[in-house]
């Protein structure tokens, strides 16, 4: 019976799929609410753990410029 159902399997005669994940076009505007919400998540999560970095008003800039200003810049950098 073993035999029998590894005989009808057609493991060669298909080519290989590739798995890849859809293209999502964002517009800027989203874009832009995605850096911000990013931001703001991610300084919320590291200010639990980090009191000190969420009660700095000039870190809590300073994140958000590198959220909202370098790493694009950086993303383009790297896409040329």
């Amino acid at each position: 019976m073993e035999d029998e159902l590894v005989s009808t399997l057609d493991v060669g005669q298909r080519p290989a799929r590739t798995l890849s994940l859809p293209r999502v076009r964002l517009s800027a505007a989203a874009r832009e609410r995605l850096l911000y919400g990013c931001a703001a998540v991610s300084y919320v999560c590291i200010g639990v753990f980090v009191t000190e970095f969420a009660l700095s008003w000039v870190v809590g800039f300073s994140w958000l410029l590198l959220w909202v200003w370098v790493l694009p810049a950086v993303r383009q950098r790297l896409r040329r």
